[in-house]
């Protein structure tokens, strides 16, 4: 990587303290206080960016002048400070950098290159510095990613030295209408249909995670080059909208805008028609979001260069920045059937049979809602009819079933197809008072990183359907004891048994065996105990937010649903043999599953796993607390 350190240039630490006019006479939106402190000029606010950077690589927080509740996002989740996330994992940075910074609110931004055990990532950064101290720190990282995404040569990126230029006083304009035309940038992009709602320069270019957008080959690019030409064409008709729009940090002098915000692609439609009437394929078929922090430089009242950095989240994800609204809940409809009597296991699977033929035909208003339900799709609230309410185009007619009458709880694992790509669907329903109350889904799409079995290959264990003979049963506790021990043997895997395997468990995770063939820990050692003997999955740092809401004795079931969190703390590692192994991960990440285990004479048998990956550390909106 171009210009990669370890530690960052001496001369960046120098801060250059300067006192600027006097503060405005209005007290701003959500700040304390009516005086605004300039003690902090553009170069003192740049320095103090630099010293965190030369904090966060050398993992010393004390190096940088951290508040004492200093807080901290990456990839818009709430980390320890110093002590997770990019702060393990970083082995280098970029000394060549894109920095901007606005006096009146104290907020300061870099972008750059980052690496994690040597390897780049795009990395967009905005702090708030109040009275010489960092009290917030906003973050966006950009992997290399397996999904379809600019991811520029890190060796070839080149910041435009035009961001850094003082503009001449006539070609400046004033906090609002930069404000205003960034946001129109915005606007335009939003289900763009060739109407344009901002101004562009002539030679407006746009670079996103390193890769120009504007011109040369990549993405509409190769359609028609041009920041203008491409929104006239209509070629982002796929963003339905950019939610959270944020602009901390406004440059007049310089004609700069830094905003942050989120893209949201629900993919109910997989083609569409530019402006000039020709077809176009969408490249991802089901919903996602892009998270993002955008500069912007403006002269002239019009845009002449944009760069962003932005990276894959769940669809419909929220800034921990913002007090979003929560999703609405569904109406009870008022031809539904309802009644109080008792829901058994054949009653259940019915209701999710008929919830997923209701999501295949993307309308839920024929469904018997409760009067106030909660609805998430890998752990983000969403209201219903959004997200694969508008892409799920079929379903798997042989799913595995699990039900719970005395928690009137129900489990639908298996395949749906989003315009004709497959993707592993866990599903976990309530039911109470014969009316649907909660909605839990975990999705795995086609083209993410980790385990994706041949959908064409992938069947359901009969055993899980299996009534046990009552000697082969366990008490609802215990079996909800052998599933966490399972979850508590996988944390930080030593080689210690936590829970009883039955001498021919298997597991399965997104349709592909995982203890037995070539794939992953299968490759060294087969079998479920085997492989926890060996450790070989010592790099899962913690398995959070365990539930266990569906337990059918009769059947020896446990339906469990959490996150298996991987900070990258290490990339090689001893299993108890003593032989050396690489870890899969580079980079932290956490793993939302649902999970459904097979226990017969007090011991696991089988496991099948949907599981999808989500920023490391994302919360659990059905847990409380802030990491849940």
């Amino acid at each position: 990587m171009k210009h990669t350190v370890s530690g960052l240039q001496a001369g960046w630490l120098m801060l250059v303290m300067s006192v600027a006019a006097a503060p405005a006479p209005a007290q701003a939106p959500g700040e304390a206080s009516a005086f605004v402190s300039r003690e902090c000029a553009h170069d003192c606010l740049v320095a103090i960016a630099s010293r965190y950077m030369d904090a966060l690589v050398h993992h010393d927080p004390g190096r940088a002048p951290l508040a004492a509740d200093a807080r901290l996002t990456e990839n818009d989740v709430v980390l320890p400070l110093g002590k997770a996330g990019l702060w393990a994992s970083i082995s280098g940075a970029a000394t060549d950098a894109l920095t901007a910074a606005d006096v009146e609110t104290g907020n300061v931004a870099w972008f750059g290159i980052v690496e994690e055990y040597g390897q780049p990532a795009y990395y967009a950064m905005r702090l708030k510095v109040r009275q010489g101290q960092i009290r917030e720190i906003e973050t966006v990282i950009e992997r290399k990613p397996g999904l379809p995404a600019p991811f520029g040569d890190p060796a070839k990126l080149k910041h435009d030295p035009a961001f850094a230029e003082v503009l001449p006083p006539a070609e400046r304009r004033g906090r609002e209408r930069l404000r205003d035309v960034a946001n129109g940038y915005f606007s335009t992009i939003a289900r763009n249909d060739g109407d344009v709602l901002t101004l562009f320069d002539p030679d407006c270019q746009r670079t996103e995670n390193g890769i120009s957008t504007t011109s040369g080959t990549y993405g509409a690019a190769a359609i028609v080059p041009g920041c203008e030409a491409q929104f006239r064409l209509g070629t982002y008709r796929i963003n339905k909208r950019v939610r959270e729009r944020r602009y901390l940090l406004i440059d007049e002098e310089r004609g700069v805008v830094v905003a942050t915000g989120f893209f949201d692609h629900d993919n109910s439609f997989d083609h569409y028609a530019t402006t000039d009437g020709k077809e176009h394929q969408t490249l991802l078929k089901w919903p996602n979001s892009l998270s993002l922090m955008e500069a912007f430089k403006i002269r002239n009242g019009r845009i002449y260069r944009i760069e962003a950095i932005f990276t894959y989240v769940p669809y419909f994800m929220s800034s921990p920045w913002v007090a979003a609204a929560p999703a609405p809940a569904a109406k009870r409809p008022a031809t539904a059937a309802g009644g109080a009597a008792a829901c058994d296991r054949q009653c259940l699977i019915h209701f999710a049979d008929d919830y997923m033929s209701a999501l295949v035909a993307h309308d839920p208003s024929g469904l018997p809602w409760g009067e106030n339900v909660r609805y998430t799709e890998n752990s983000v609230p969403l209201p219903l009819g959004e997200g694969q309410w508008g892409s799920v185009t079929a379903r798997s007619d042989a799913p595995l079933y699990a039900a719970d009458p005395t928690t009137g709880n129900v489990a639908w694992l298996g395949q749906v197809q989003e315009h004709g790509q497959p993707a592993y669907y866990g599903m976990r329903l309530k039911v109470e008072q014969r009316r649907i109350t909660e909605v839990e889904a975990v999705i795995r799409g086609q083209g993410e990183a980790g385990p994706f079995g041949d959908p064409g290959k992938a069947t359901h264990d009969e055993a899980f359907a299996q009534v046990l003979a009552p000697a082969e049963r366990t008490s609802r506790a215990r079996l909800i004891a052998l599933a966490n021990g399972y979850f508590s043997t996988l944390e930080r895997n030593d080689g210690t048994i936590r829970t009883r395997f039955d001498p021919d468990c298997a597991r399965t995770e997104n349709g592909l065996p995982t203890t037995r063939g070539a794939f992953g820990a299968a490759a060294i050692s087969q079998g479920c105990e085997a492989q926890f003997k060996l450790g070989l999955y010592r790099y899962d740092d913690e398995v959070r937010a365990r539930r266990f809401e569906l337990v059918d004795e009769e059947r020896g079931v446990v339906v469990a649903t959490g996150f298996i969190d991987h900070g990258a703390h290490f990339v090689s590692f001893k299993t108890t043999d003593g032989q050396p192994r690489e870890a899969p991960f580079t980079s932290p990440n956490s793993l939302g599953l649902i999970e459904v285990f097979k226990i017969r004479g007090g011991r696991i048998y089988r496991i099948e796993a949907v599981h999808s990956t989500v920023p490391y550390l994302m919360p659990s909106p059905w847990v409380g607390g802030p990491r849940g």
